[in-house]
């Protein structure tokens, strides 16, 4: 029998049974869904074992609804001269990590970074790329695998508690892009993360964003136990204060200024896919969609080759945008518009003495 209530195991607080029966990513699994109000946290129990799943997810590749954008950014990254402004101006995640390190980018040579969860290795190629000292780290030693053939041997494959205990105070920046979702135990993470880092070093962390969305709104991520955690700001206020770390977030107005973004509400409602990704023999139930989308990177690349087609592409993109966001309006009145926050958050946590950011 499900309990109604149980101890949110985050902050241990009092947390509330939301939904009881919830798809999971793979069939037949099904999952509770919590909300603690203590800390603003929603999580899925219970824990399974998620060593099959992100195998198949691995296997199937560009097929896999939302993860299929990754196989997209490794066949196209290589192609920019300057990959890392192609990711800041696709998605506000890496946006996000720029914003964090633009208090690094006069020594940025001297700034020794660790991507953790760097999958297929692109966004440790764009950081080498921009002038860091960076590298992936991995679990998979398939991504690692894939990434050393794509970008050169910058990867390393090993469990974090075992690379944090002979690197203790060896970095300055730890990325965390989209990670801590799916870490099972995330104050423990962040507690080998901040071993990590030197002092005056920080951890860069983005994960979607629970605050955009209203109390109504049961689990606007990826299915359990992909991502076993929905995190607020205030989730990620907790985690920091619990591991004495000062903490800030990346302003996202600018972002959202030239990339007008609406999200409707009513698709999230009972969250974003209705019914498992993987049936119990590991194929596809659900298959990402082929439109002229996959065409944008190659428009991105024409027009950024000069400033002048690089400005009139920013420009024309904010206005289809805008244009489509308002006319999307007139037919859906759930919507909620993505400002200073958005769908994804990006908490800077700080090491003692470390510099500010000036987002």
């Amino acid at each position: 029998m499900t309990e109604s209530r149980t101890k949110c195991i985050l902050c241990k607080g009092n947390a509330e049974l939301i939904h009881n029966n919830y798809p999971g990513y793979q069939e037949p699994f099904r999952f509770s869904i919590y909300k603690c109000p203590e800390c603003n946290t929603s999580f899925s129990l219970p824990d399974v074992d998620t060593s099959v799943l992100y195998e198949n997810i691995y296997k199937n590749g560009d097929k896999v609804p939302g993860y299929n954008r990754y196989w997209k950014y490794l066949k196209v990254i290589k192609k920019f001269p300057k990959p890392f402004d192609y990711l800041t101006e696709t998605s506000e995640a890496y946006w996000g990590i720029k914003e964090a390190l633009s208090v690094y980018e006069k020594n940025k040579k001297q700034v020794k970074i660790l991507d953790i969860g760097s999958g297929l290795g692109y966004l440790t190629y764009s950081l080498i790329k921009r002038g860091y000292d960076a590298t992936g780290l991995d679990i998979s030693q398939t991504a690692v695998d894939k990434a050393k053939v794509a970008f050169g041997d910058h990867y390393i494959c090993a469990e974090l508690s075992k690379y944090a205990q002979s690197n203790e105070g060896s970095i300055d920046v730890v990325i965390l892009i989209e990670v801590i979702e799916h870490i099972k135990d995330p104050l423990n993470f962040i507690g080998y993360v901040k071993r990590l880092l030197k002092s005056g070093g920080m951890a860069i962390i983005t994960t979607p964003n629970k605050s955009l969305f209203p109390e109504n709104i049961i689990w606007p991520t990826e299915l359990p136990p992909v991502h076993c955690w929905c995190f607020s700001e205030d989730s990620m206020r907790y985690m920091a204060a619990a591991s004495s770390l000062s903490i800030d977030f990346v302003d996202f107005t600018r972002f959202y200024k030239e990339n007008y973004k609406v999200m409707g509400l009513k698709n999230h409602r009972n969250g974003p896919y209705s019914n498992s990704i993987f049936n119990s023999a590991g194929e596809l139930n659900i298959h990402a969609s082929r439109s002229k989308s996959d065409l944008k990177p190659y428009i991105q690349l024409v027009f950024s080759l000069t400033p002048v087609t690089k400005f009139i592409y920013t420009k024309i993109k904010q206005y289809l945008r805008m244009a489509f966001g308002k006319s999307k309006g007139l037919f859906m009145k759930d919507l909620v518009v993505c400002k200073d926050r958005g769908a994804i958050l990006c908490a800077i946590m700080h090491k003692k003495g470390a510099p500010k950011s000036t987002c």
